[in-house]
């Protein structure tokens, strides 16, 4: 059955799915939120496709709680050029300014300080300012945390990549640790201010508004008719993207292979030996909204029979490495030894790495004991030269510049990783369906 099963899950059939959802994105305003009508749609355009071959589609509803932006503005002034409007990003679930924002100097820290400590702002005049830095491994939250309590209003903050003009959303995901309004500028930005800052006459209005409402997403749930109900194979993806864009690759690319593997599976679902539960998550752009819903209110008797997970993310992304996921043990790692043995027998090149390694929807069943296993083709971390000569693409920059981009649309699909990713899963998913041993050994 795996052969046969990944032979129906081709790159074209993938892409032809991946095409309708950025018709979908188009129609709704551009993207796919979690929390945008773009979601729903493409729900809707799942759900169809799964009843028309037979499935039997569960959408369980999920609440949970959003933060809407209202208003993020920032004006610098004291600039060379004058004064300037640069775009600005709030960070979701932090504190606001007062209506009529924040005007402030603008503050920048000596070369070599990363605001990670309290020492770096020895010298440094932040009292009543705003700050401009480079985020940092020691996590922003901290650094918002250390600023606040050097006296600083607000924090602006970007992340260096060697795609400079992006900007990227953050999340305060512990609200009670901020105290003060934190919003993202583009690095190029972020590096003209704290130039600018350093000269010591840059002043900012920065207005950031914002509010936490109460909302509901969907998990949508289809599982074959046949197969042992103690031994169920679960193949998911999250179906949102964030609200800035399309998400084509982050995780359209995913969405769309596991709906190709429903379709070609649906004339033998009766005869599968294990069970096999196709999901497309909710609000996973929220920190795995849906799925943790889900392994929460899933009783436990049903947990245990749930013998394999399996995810992907961004399984097309335009400068693809191919990272297979493997703690090293347990049925986890023998998931990724399927998906070695795949690639190797098709002599494909393939790394390995933590299922910790990105942050998605499986990791909510590692963590109640379940094994998983899946695939990503990288988002903002760099391509080394050795990994150029396996997989080509350009070394030096990152495995998807478009990663929670405006860009990450039909057109940054790499056809070659989605061609060859898509039928990989497939082929595990088989697998695990169809042998007992191969299940098995994956609870172990």
């Amino acid at each position: 059955m795996a052969d046969r099963l990944a032979s129906r899950v081709t790159g074209p059939d993938v892409y032809r799915h991946l095409q309708a959802f950025q018709r979908i994105a188009d129609a709704s305003g551009g993207n796919r939120g979690y929390d945008r009508i773009g979601f729903t749609r493409s729900v809707s355009y799942v759900s169809g496709l799964l009843k028309d071959a037979g499935y039997k589609v569960v959408e369980q509803k999920v609440p949970y709680t959003d933060f809407d932006v209202q208003t993020e503005t920032l004006k610098v002034s004291g600039l060379a050029e004058g004064t300037r409007d640069v775009r600005v990003l709030m960070t979701r679930f932090t504190p606001s300014t007062p209506l009529d924002g924040v005007e402030a100097p603008l503050v920048s820290l000596p070369g070599g300080r990363t605001g990670c400590t309290a020492a770096d702002y020895d010298g440094v005049d932040v009292k009543g300012a705003v700050v401009i830095t480079a985020r940092n491994a020691c996590g922003y939250g901290l650094q918002q945390q250390v600023a606040a309590q050097a006296g600083a209003r607000a924090m602006l903050l970007y992340y260096p990549t060697p795609s400079p003009e992006n900007i990227y959303r953050l999340y305060g995901f512990a609200p009670p640790a901020y105290t003060i309004p934190v919003a993202s500028v583009a690095q190029d930005e972020g590096e003209a201010l704290v130039r600018a800052a350093a000269g010591g006459t840059a002043r900012v209005q920065l207005t950031l508004r914002g509010q936490e409402v109460s909302r509901t997403t969907v998990n949508l749930t289809a599982e074959t008719s046949g197969g042992d109900p103690d031994n169920v194979v679960l193949l998911g993806s999250h179906l949102d993207s964030v609200p800035e864009n399309a998400g084509l690759n982050d995780n359209g690319s995913t969405a769309a292979a596991v709906l190709q593997t429903a379709l070609a599976l649906a004339p033998q679902q009766n005869a599968v030996k294990n069970k096999v539960r196709f999901v497309w998550w909710g609000a996973e752009e929220l920190i795995n909204v849906g799925s943790s819903y889900y392994v929460d209110h899933l009783p436990d008797s049903d947990l245990r029979r749930i013998a394999a997970v399996l995810n992907g993310e961004l399984i097309a992304s335009p400068n693809y490495a191919r990272f297979v996921w493997d703690p090293g043990t347990g049925g986890s790692h023998e998931i990724a030894n399927l998906f070695a043995g795949y690639f190797d027998a098709r002599g494909l090149p393939y790394d390995r790495q933590s299922p910790d390694a990105i942050g998605s929807d499986h990791l909510a069943f590692e963590a109640v004991g379940v094994p998983v296993g899946g695939l990503d083709g990288g988002n903002l971390k760099v391509k080394t030269p050795e990994q150029q000569s396996r997989y080509g693409g350009t070394a030096g920059e990152m495995y998807d510049h478009c990663y929670h981009q405006v860009c990450d649309q039909l057109g940054s699909i790499n056809k070659e990783a989605l061609g060859t990713n898509a039928p990989a899963l497939a082929w595990v998913l088989g697998r695990l369906a169809t042998y007992d041993e191969d299940v098995r050994t994956a609870t172990s």
